[in-house]
């Protein structure tokens, strides 16, 4: 067996072989006790249609040869593809199909990137719909164009610390260039004492909104730095820079990722940890309250 052979056996199949069942599924996300250690409450997470997983206790995931090596206790590949194929069987278990997207990113395609200020209408009235102020918008995003398969597309672009570009329009999200955490500043070169932390642009866009509005239900009365992860899968990236600072608050969606997120942030920083998604309870998260589309 070799490495794609391996990464094409459906994981949900594989931990069911291995006696592990998913507690519940929802929206192809199956949720499991973790494989690695005792718990109560699901915090191990398979994504079934891009056929990868996510542990939120240990803050990592992948494809099927990095689970292997977690299960199996070794970073040999070899050794990993020799127990997945004695557990799992070259014939035994169906493989998948992955999509696409997985083998080659839309994004790879992309051609004549260029970035400009915001200033475009159609994706200010985007803005305008998510109700996140025009002036927020054009202060922490800029407006990227780029040609796909002989189209012209544009969107807006949100940059990470690793020099790649969260990218939205209504109608595609994705990510240009290198996946990483952004790190916005209170103050130029001075780091806060609290900070908070998004998920998404969008919560964070949102809560600069708000706070510009002077809402003191779910904005701090206090200077804070801003870290946004770009994916809960960023979490592990953000950890280190989490550590500088003596309070953190959470703004992350209401579900069980959200949650199981927090709670692996405040095992990690115990005391330093404020999970506020109480403020915007009834709604799945800070976009949403901002809107008052609540769930």
């Amino acid at each position: 067996m070799n490495i794609s052979e391996a990464k094409q056996i459906r994981i949900v199949d594989f931990l069911a072989q291995l006696g592990h069942r998913a507690q519940y599924v929802k929206s192809g996300q199956y949720w499991y006790l973790s494989p690695f250690r005792r718990e109560e409450t699901p915090s191990f997470k398979v994504n079934d249609r891009l056929n990868e997983w996510y542990d939120f206790g240990a803050a990592t995931g992948g494809d099927l040869v990095e689970l292997g090596k977690h299960l199996y206790g070794t970073d040999s590949v070899s050794e990993v593809l020799a127990h997945i194929e004695r557990h799992a069987g070259i014939s035994s278990l169906p493989r998948v199909r992955l999509p696409a997207a997985v083998l080659r990113p839309v994004e790879a395609e992309m051609k004549d990137v260029r970035l400009v200020p915001l200033r475009h209408h159609a994706l200010l009235s985007y803005l305008r719909s998510r109700m996140i102020d025009a002036d927020i918008g054009r202060m922490f995003c800029k407006e990227i164009h780029y040609e796909l398969r002989r189209r012209h597309y544009f969107g807006l672009a949100f940059g990470n610390l690793s020099g790649g570009y969260e990218v939205r329009n209504p109608y595609y999200k994705g990510c240009l260039k290198n996946k990483d955490i952004s790190l916005i500043r209170h103050s130029h070169g001075e780091t806060q004492s609290h900070v908070c932390v998004f998920e998404g642009f969008m919560d964070f866009l949102s809560y600069m909104t708000l706070r510009q509005a002077g809402d003191r239900t779910v904005c701090l009365d206090a200077p804070s730095d801003h870290l946004v992860m770009n994916s809960v899968a960023n979490l592990k990236k953000a950890l280190g820079h989490l550590q500088e600072y003596s309070f953190i608050h959470c703004y992350l969606d209401n579900d069980l990722a959200g949650r199981k997120t927090v709670e692996t942030v405040a095992s990690l920083f115990a005391g330093k940890v404020n999970n506020e998604a109480y403020r915007y309870d009834g709604y799945k998260d800070l976009n949403d309250y901002l809107r008052g589309k609540r769930l």
